[in-house]
């Protein structure tokens, strides 16, 4: 059985009595919004044990969340810090479009596969978005991705500072050179691996 299947199993059977059809919906909805990574998976978790303790009561929220918890370490999934890519610290003014909305972020660090935005409200992991940033000489360079990796600032779950984890999905070969050239330039502050 997938993943993401046990853990809606899991929240049915200990929301099913207690919840509304429309808040169960919901809390399937954050498992099925999560990238298939321990990581996303874990901070759903977090976010639909918040959501019990706030609505419904504290000592489910905390049940599920443990329950939830326990299945998500004892499965064999690939973890969401498996890098391809060297990151450098690089921290550029981008814009970001998610749900026809703009927003002007940050970066953190950059690599050939993706980026980190820092943000205090991420987008939720699984949501394309598309990217642009200013270069040199009034250009820009226009990306495509999916969000891997979402961490508020309530989150508990890991000590990375908030924002989201981006990989690039539509790269073309200038593009590719942009960012081998900007990752090259900035290559002397890398980030070591997790």
């Amino acid at each position: 059985m997938e993943v993401k299947d046990d853990l809606k199993k899991i929240i049915r059977e200990h929301l099913g009595s207690a919840a509304s059809a429309l808040f169960l919906e919901k809390s399937l909805a954050i498992v099925d919004e999560s990238a298939h990574n321990k990581e996303s998976f874990l901070a759903a978790a977090d976010r639909i044990s918040k959501r019990i303790a706030l609505f419904i009561n504290t000592d489910l929220a905390t049940k599920v969340f443990d329950i939830l918890k326990i299945e998500i370490e004892n499965r064999e999934m690939t973890p969401g810090t498996k890098r391809k890519h060297v990151r450098v610290a690089l921290q550029i003014k981008i814009f970001v479009t998610y749900n026809v909305m703009t927003y002007k972020l940050y970066t953190g660090d950059l690599s050939l596969g993706g980026m980190f935005i820092k943000t205090t409200e991420p987008f939720p992991a699984g949501s394309e978005v598309k990217i642009s940033f200013p270069l040199e000489k009034e250009s820009r360079i226009n990306l495509k991705g999916v969000i891997v990796y979402s961490k508020s600032p309530s989150s508990n779950i890991t000590k990375r500072q908030p924002g989201m984890g981006i990989k690039f999905t539509e790269v073309g070969d200038d593009e590719r050179k942009i960012l081998m050239s900007l990752t090259r330039r900035s290559g002397e502050q890398s980030i070591a691996e997790d």
